[in-house]
């Protein structure tokens, strides 16, 4: 008896193309309220990034996989860039999909000019992913709220 075996077809990569956001902002919109939505730490508001955007201070690039904001961090003392990924999101939840993609962000980092890349998450998982992938944990944020007359 044979016995058949499933072999899942991999999609190939289509790489994000640099997008207006005012092109795609209803799919936009819906991926970053689902991320505010896991994420109610962060401040900002689809509009916020919107605005980002649109005023050139973050770059869309989009794909039939997803999306990702980029942001140019400047090194205040260096002639150092670094390209933030700022936001990422991927159609498909709960893979970590963008992650495969490290070598066509860092062609937008040479691209743009810059020395470093730099991802912030909070997901927890994606240390060890991460840090077993060549990337360096610099820092561990802590945030606490100032309490009135000490209570």
């Amino acid at each position: 008896m044979v016995e058949s075996v499933i072999v899942p077809i991999r999609r190939k990569f289509v790489p994000p193309v640099l997008t207006d956001i005012r092109t795609c902002w209803p799919v936009i919109r819906d991926g970053l309220d689902f991320i505010l939505e896991q994420n109610p730490q962060f401040t900002y508001r689809p509009e916020d990034v919107y605005s980002e955007c649109v005023n050139n201070r973050a770059m869309l690039f989009h794909s039939p996989a997803g999306f990702v904001i980029l942001t140019i961090q400047p090194d205040s003392f260096t002639t150092d860039k670094t390209l933030v990924v700022w936001i990422a999101y991927s159609f498909v939840h709960g893979k970590h999909n963008g992650l495969e993609h490290v070598e066509w962000i860092e062609d937008v980092a040479r691209e743009w000019g810059c020395r470093y890349l730099e991802v912030q998450s909070a997901i927890p998982e994606l240390k060890k992913y991460l840090t077993q992938s060549g990337w360096d944990l610099e820092a561990t944020i802590y945030k606490r709220e100032v309490l009135n007359n000490g209570s």
